[in-house]
């Protein structure tokens, strides 16, 4: 910037007004925005009107500074007069907060006007979920035993400028029953509850003050056993590893998109008043359900035919063996957009394609083929099986952490040579294939060797 100052050129950048610099600002983590005021005097002040708290410790981020004493800093140097329109805490390692500083916080940012609060006291990265494939998982016990810090009562009341919360790894001191009237978030409209140390009642209570809210996220919480949701205005509604859930009932009659992460047999703890007009699904399940359990494959079938009225579907699995050996759903005629991830089975998917008539997008995120796919040749019956959307509504195919592995390379061809009317082949490969090395420049050139359709376009990438 000097130099170009002493050679003549404008620094156009800091003559930008303070509006505009403070929005540019707001797109950096805070930590960011504050290394600028060293550039330049005009920078020096210009972050504290940031109107964007937004403060994330990598796991891997060595600061000398603590987590509790930055948000302290960032918070005491700012302008008082300019509104927080988001504050966002998370990362916490060995530097729990105590409740006077969340307090603090939690105040501040509420006296600010702030729209969006994301408070995460999750201390490192320790799942839950018993089937997370990580080196812990920490039980139930183990985190009802957990020393929680608590949002305190304030968090609560009436705020008329809160719209979003994100809470993570606490626990709730909701007003007092008798004080109903105290406890009302009628503002809200988005809310995510992650690990939240707290019985039925208390989660019912701080649901049902919500008559606002339009998306709902309820994430890995496992002293929740029983709950009823009934919120008129309520569109999405996501319930994540909460595996001692024995009931979760919801009656949201503008409901449209829902997600599920749990177990084939959890699936069934979820009952909705709306599923005829679910339209986006996203099903991740995180136990094995092997390719001979009929059961289980029955259940995880009649939970996705449910939704009769499909036209978005992500279905997602960890763990091999991949339950997609099913027979294919009869209702999704209408299906526009399929999202496979997780371990891969070829002939399932082409079992599925067949009840896709309408199919514009198709994206499968390859984590790895199943051990039967990849040890013995393709089917004959892929090369001469009739799919539909293959002759005439496909136009996108994204193949992700390709890396040309003999099963990844039947598909490849199988997509090229069957889907005709493709005008979009995406492909992105895996971490393993460097980029211009001579493994990407063969794989590059095995596929547009495969290429049926020239109008195609093939689009190459790396993760």
């Amino acid at each position: 910037m000097a130099k170009q100052q002493r050679a003549g050129g404008a620094d156009r950048l800091s003559a930008l007004p303070d509006d505009m610099l403070t929005h540019i600002l707001s797109h950096l983590r805070t930590d960011q925005a504050v290394r600028t005021s060293a550039l330049s005097r005009r920078w020096r002040h210009v972050f504290t009107a940031v109107p964007v708290v937004d403060i994330v410790a990598a796991p891997q981020m060595t600061c000398p500074v603590s987590i509790n004493h930055m948000v302290s800093g960032v918070l005491l140097s700012r302008d008082s007069t300019v509104p927080i329109r988001s504050f966002r805490v998370a990362g916490f390692r060995d530097d729990r907060p105590s409740a006077s500083a969340i307090f603090q916080w939690i105040v501040t940012a509420l006296f600010a006007s702030a729209e969006t609060l994301d408070l995460d006291l999750t201390m490192g990265d320790q799942p839950i979920c018993p089937n997370a494939s990580t080196f812990y998982q920490s039980t139930a016990a183990d985190f009802v035993q957990q020393n929680f810090c608590t949002m305190p009562r304030r968090l609560f009341t009436r705020t008329a400028a809160l719209r979003h919360l994100r809470l993570g790894n606490c626990e709730l001191d909701l007003p007092e029953p008798e004080r109903e009237q105290s406890l009302s978030l009628d503002t809200l409209e988005t809310l995510s509850l992650k690990r939240i140390n707290a019985p039925d009642h208390a989660l019912q209570r701080l649901i049902s003050a919500c008559p606002r809210l339009t998306e709902l996220t309820i994430e890995e919480c496992p002293t929740m056993k029983r709950i009823s949701v009934a919120l008129p205005l309520l569109r999405a509604f996501t319930l994540r590893c909460c595996h001692n859930a024995g009931h979760v009932l919801v009656d949201a009659p503008s409901l449209r998109c829902v997600g599920y992460k749990g177990t084939v047999a959890g699936a069934y703890v979820l009952a909705l008043s709306t599923w005829g007009q679910i339209h986006t699904l996203a099903v991740d399940i995180c136990a094995a359900a092997q390719a001979n359990d009929s059961d289980k494959n029955r259940r995880l079938r009649e939970f996705v035919e449910r939704c009769t009225n499909l036209t978005t579907l992500h279905l997602s699995q960890h763990d091999k063996p991949p339950f997609y050996p099913y027979r294919a759903p009869q209702t999704l005629s209408g299906l526009a957009q399929l999202e496979f991830s997780g371990p891969f089975h070829i002939a399932a998917l082409v079992n599925i394609l067949k009840n896709t008539s309408n199919l514009h997008i198709l994206t499968l995120v390859i984590d790895r083929f199943n051990d039967d796919e990849a040890s013995t040749p393709a089917p004959k019956r892929l090369v001469s099986s009739a799919v539909e959307c293959f002759q005439c509504s496909l136009w996108r195919i994204h193949v992700v952490k390709y890396n040309g592995q003999d099963a990844q390379r039947r598909l490849a061809m199988f997509l090229l040579r069957e889907a005709v009317r493709t005008d979009e082949l995406q492909v992105t490969f895996a971490r393993s294939v460097g980029e211009g090395s001579e493994t990407e420049t063969l794989l590059v050139s095995e596929m547009v060797s495969w290429q049926r359709n020239p109008r195609t376009k093939i689009m190459f990438r790396h993760e």
